[in-house]
């Protein structure tokens, strides 16, 4: 007996789809602009590279055109890692990510182009080198990605959530 199953398409998110779907609900903020545009933070928690506890607001402005205008990070409000970094040793942690944290390459692209660029990354949860920035980078234009083309499905009848699909 022989048994066919569909085959469903590779993601091209290198994030995982579960992932997505939590951070796109727990940790992204989208905010319309008057004249158009938007602006959309992602709220990124992790540790530094001393081990640290970090928050960072990682915001993305678009155009009225949907394309990318700035892509900024700052500490989050409650953060008390950024200024631990050893990368941020000579300065604070709030001037560090003001002149190293932006992504200065996307400005001008779609989400959907800076979500599925070719992206040079070194996984780490801190801010310190190029790599490490351009990791983050990259997670939080794909959770943009994700969350500007899913919807949430209506709820079950017993009020459980469905899955979030493609519109």
């Amino acid at each position: 007996m022989t048994v066919s199953l569909p085959i469903s398409e590779p993601s091209r998110y290198v994030v995982a789809e579960k992932a997505l779907r939590r951070w796109a609900t727990e940790r992204v903020r989208r905010t319309r602009r008057a004249g158009g545009g938007e602006t959309c933070t992602f709220a990124l928690t992790g540790s530094t590279c001393t081990n640290r506890p970090l928050e960072v607001l990682m915001t993305v402005e678009l155009g009225a055109d949907g394309r990318i205008v700035s892509a900024t990070a700052q500490p989050g409000p409650h953060d008390t890692g950024c200024d631990a970094m050893c990368a941020a040793a000579v300065c604070d942690g709030r001037r560090f990510l003001a002149e190293t944290g932006r992504c200065d390459e996307v400005v001008g692209l779609t989400l959907e182009e800076a979500a599925f660029r070719e992206w040079q990354v070194e996984p780490s949860g801190c801010f310190c080198t190029t790599g490490n920035r351009l990791h983050k980078w990259r997670n939080v234009f794909q959770t943009l990605h994700y969350a500007t083309t899913t919807r949430d499905e209506p709820a079950r009848p017993d009020g459980t959530p469905r899955h979030r699909t493609s519109h």
